[in-house]
């Protein structure tokens, strides 16, 4: 066998790996989809890519296929005989075009599918989905010419040097270059010419994306002056390259370049920036006040900014036990633990075992004993990684350690004596006052390889106690490996384990794509997905929720932020953590989801009602939304022109740095009844006093969002003005500096601002955590309002210090023998902190038992 042949057959044989790779992929992610009723999105999503595919090689081998065609008669012309040339080289090079641009196939489906916003934009009077839905497809389709005839040069060079290379001067290689190859550079100048017309009349809408110091999108001086050039430059580019059909020579062609490259830097560079500087900038105000105002409406419009209601709020100090009453929902629900230090508290107490693992704690609400309650929950997830060394077999790793188990969760406020959360569920199997009948989890967080269920091994299900309970699965997730099947998968993930394990039956199930922000991406991958998924039971079943996003990058007018010119929430999606099923609900209308329907309709709007009591507004597009509001409440052009009303997000104390203010979930009583909400205060930029808040509503009326503004002039203290009362309230900073006593750290927890009625209370929560341990202990709660701060060990007692009075009902009257019950008690407690070594405890206790003896003394008198 000659060279050639064993080329030929490696060639081949590397060929039929790559299609059976390509095959083995592309169908057993069919099986996947088909697994979960999406087997028609698979198909409507490979459609797209190869219609991409599809396009871009067409174009691609179309040009390159006429360039050989002028490339051959140049050469032949001049050599009298036909050339060998490679046209499997221009297909090859074409595939490769094709499926580097085929990454671009969402766009084919924008400009398809293209619904229309309903808004124009202020300059060409078009649909907004003209520049966000089309333009972007055309610019595409253009860069592929351009990339194509780039390709055409080269390939040009590389056979005229190739066969001219006996040439010896410059001159001589003029003389001897045939007409037609004159003819074919001159051909691909003026495709060159006519692309660069083509851009630049593109350019013109391109203009109206912008982003200036003062303007977002287009300016008086690109209205005005650049816009017309562009236009004008666009048919001279015409212009010249009929003028490159007509002339024949490099130079004449080289200087025609020349020429052009004059005129257009005049005209684009050169007159525009003159203008700029001697004309407008002395009279930017008066000048841009138009582009200003487009900037500011079209940004709000494009953040959500512009249906959020604004009230003015009367700041009165005239709180009472009858306000408090009135909103004890609220009361009720004051978040005393912060995620951060909670996060350590439940790691410590209910991850039972080293292989579970709890990444995460979120914030949900549910009805507990009949009160609606704020609460902290998190998921209770296996991570394989975590098994001991010598279990971390093949065996271990995909048949038997397939799932994680139940959930953890806490009312927000309620602190047990020791400083430690009251679970409402907690332990294994679950317990508590919320029911969960099915806790097993197969798809969380941490869920990244794939498993095998339904096999002959029985699969660990929880330990109790010395023993191990074990399961079958009995649920709907996962794709049978019956038949064929099991050898395709085996190939996947190349592992042949899956071929020879005796414990794998025809009807065993393999669960992929478990990792639940991998699962919905994969499903919908022209949706962006909140980084924060967030677990909770429903109807007995853990299910995670995670926030859907439609995103553009550009948006006529809109300023740009981390990236984002225009954002909406309009999908909440549901992944059943049991059987994996994916549910894409609609709770937002919104051009680009109604776009992405027409091609992919998965999307529904009957959510149910015990679906909808748990959806929550995502933080992270409240805080971007926050961010943008804080310049863009200013609609007053001079205004926003000047800044003089800009703000900011405030900072707070974590721990001892200061931290920029998160976003932070309420129960609030907005209206009639408490609610739950989204909060964060606002302070003007460079000052720290308190100047408006902003909440986004959770419930009934979800997605609503409401900016309280305090009277300019008023002073409203700002979260850091109050943590520096702190720091200089003598009492609490004498108890910092005991607790803080070696072997001990305080950490501040976030700093609340509760309104009620138009008073504004201050919250922080106090932690301690010894250094010997990783359990942080709530041990006090701080309270500020009005002029006072005040600290004691509970809620309660913090604001009976604050109004003078008792808040609920009389507390009980301890006996003399409970009193001298609780000092031994105490007394106990303080001497083991001191053979422990965690003085800050001892300090603590001490305190508790001086209070006790005090409580003592008066009992007796």
């Amino acid at each position: 066998m000659n060279s050639k042949k064993i080329i030929a057959l490696i060639i081949f044989t590397l060929a039929d790996l790559i299609i059976l790779d390509v095959f083995v992929n592309v169908y057993t992610e069919y099986l996947w989809f088909e697994s979960l009723n999406y087997g028609h999105v698979f198909i409507e999503m490979l459609k797209y890519k190869l219609l991409t595919f599809l396009l871009a090689f067409s174009i691609s081998f179309t040009i390159l296929t006429l360039n050989a065609v002028l490339l051959k008669r140049a050469i032949i012309e001049f050599i009298g005989e036909k050339i060998r040339y490679f046209h499997e080289i221009d297909a090859i090079v074409s595939l490769i075009v094709a499926y580097g641009f085929s990454e671009y196939w969402l766009k084919l489906v924008f400009f398809m599918n293209s619904t229309d916003f309903n808004l124009k934009d202020p300059i060409f009077g078009y649909d907004v989905s003209f520049f966000v839905f089309k333009l972007p497809f055309v610019e595409i389709i253009l860069q592929i010419i351009a990339f194509s005839t780039f390709l055409c040069f080269v390939n040009a060079f590389t056979y005229y040097i190739y066969h001219f290379r006996w040439v010896r001067s410059w001159e001589e290689f003029k003389e001897v270059f045939p007409d037609l190859g004159y003819l074919h550079i001159s051909i691909l100048s003026a495709v060159v010419f006519f692309l660069i017309g083509i851009y630049l009349y593109i350019e013109r809408f391109e203009l109206l994306f912008s982003q200036h110091g003062v303007v977002s999108g287009a300016s008086w001086v690109e209205v005005n002056v650049l816009m017309p050039a562009l236009l004008l430059i666009s048919f001279a580019s015409f212009g010249f390259g009929l003028a490159c059909l007509k002339i024949r020579g490099f130079e004449r062609v080289a200087i025609l370049f020349g020429i052009y490259i004059i005129v257009v830097a005049f005209t684009l560079g050169v007159i525009p920036f003159a203008v700029q500087k001697l004309k407008v900038e002395p009279n930017e105000l008066q000048m841009e006040r138009d582009y200003i105002n487009y900037s500011i409406h079209y940004t709000r419009f494009a953040f959500g900014l512009d249906e959020i209601k604004e009230f003015p709020y009367e700041v009165r100090y005239d709180l009472s036990y009858e306000k408090l009453e009135k909103h004890k929902g609220t009361i009720r629900n004051v978040r005393l633990w912060d995620h951060r230090p909670l996060l350590d508290v439940y790691r410590q107490l209910q991850q039972i075992r080293t292989y579970y693992f709890i990444s995460d704690v979120d914030v949900d609400r549910y009805y507990i004993d009949g009160n609606y309650t704020q609460v902290m929950i998190s998921a209770r997830e296996l991570s394989t990684d975590l098994l001991p060394t010598r279990a971390k077999t093949w065996v271990n790793e995909h048949l038997v350690y397939t799932h994680g188990y139940g959930v953890i969760a806490s009312p927000v406020n309620v602190v047990s004596r020791e400083g430690l959360p009251d679970f409402i569920i907690k332990d294994i199997p679950p317990k508590g006052k919320v029911n969960v009948t099915e806790p097993r989890i197969y798809y969380g967080e941490l869920t990244k390889d794939y498993v095998v269920v339904k096999t002959k091994l029985k699969e660990f299900d929880y330990p109790m106690g010395e023993e191990n309970i074990f399961t079958t699965y009995n649920g709907t997730g996962g794709v049978r490996i019956d038949g064929i099947k099991k050898f395709l998968f085996a190939m996947r993930f190349g592992d042949v384990n899956l071929l020879l394990s005796q414990y794998i039956t025809d009807e065993s199930r393999i669960m992929i794509h478990r990792n639940i922000v991998d699962r919905v991406k994969t499903i919908a991958p022209y949706l962006k997905y909140d980084s924060d998924p967030y677990v909770a039971v429903i109807d007995g079943k853990i299910y995670w929720i995670i926030d859907a996003y439609t995103i553009l990058d550009r948006f006529p007018y809109s300023d740009i932020h981390d990236g984002i010119a225009y954002i909406r929430n309009p999908v909440k999606v549901f992944v059943d953590a049991y059987n994996g099923t994916v549910e894409f609900y609609i709770v937002q209308e919104d051009a680009v989801l109604k776009t992405l329907e027409k091609a992919f309709p998965i999307f529904k709007r009957d959510m149910p009602n015990d679906f909808r009591k748990h959806i929550r507004y995502p933080i992270n597009l409240f805080e971007l939304q926050a961010k943008v509001y804080a310049i863009y409440h200013m609609t007053n052009v001079e205004t926003f022109y000047n800044r003089e009303d800009a703000w900011e997000i405030p900072q707070e104390v974590f721990e001892s740095t200061r931290v920029p203010m998160e976003p932070y979930y309420v129960i609030l009583s907005i209206e009639d009844k408490p609610e739950f909400a989204l909060m964060i205060p606002f302070t003007p930029k460079g000052r720290e006093n308190m100047i408006a808040w902003m909440c986004a509503r959770c419930d009934e009326r979800y997605g609503e969002i409401i900016v309280y503004e305090f009277p300019k002039g008023e002073l409203v203290y700002g979260p850091m003005q109050v943590e520096a009362r702190i720091d200089q309230n003598p009492e609490i900073s004498k108890l910092f500096t005991l607790w803080g006593q070696v072997g001990s750290r305080i950490i501040r927890g976030n700093l609340l601002v509760i309104p009620i009625e138009g008073c504004i209370l201050y919250i922080e929560p106090i932690y301690l955590k010894a250094e010997k341990s990783h359990i942080p202990e709530l041990r006090g709660v701080i309270v500020a309002y009005n002029d006072y701060v005040v600290m004691r060990d509970t809620l309660e007692e913090s604001l009976k210090a604050i109004l003078g009075e008792k808040i609920e009902k009389p507390e009980k009257v301890e006996s003399t023998e409970d009193l001298v019950r609780k000092a031994l008690e105490y007394y106990e407690k303080a001497m083991e902190s001191v053979r422990s070594g965690n003085w800050s405890a001892f300090g603590e206790f001490l305190r508790k038992l001086g209070e006790t003896l005090r409580l003592l003394n008066e009992s007796v008198r």
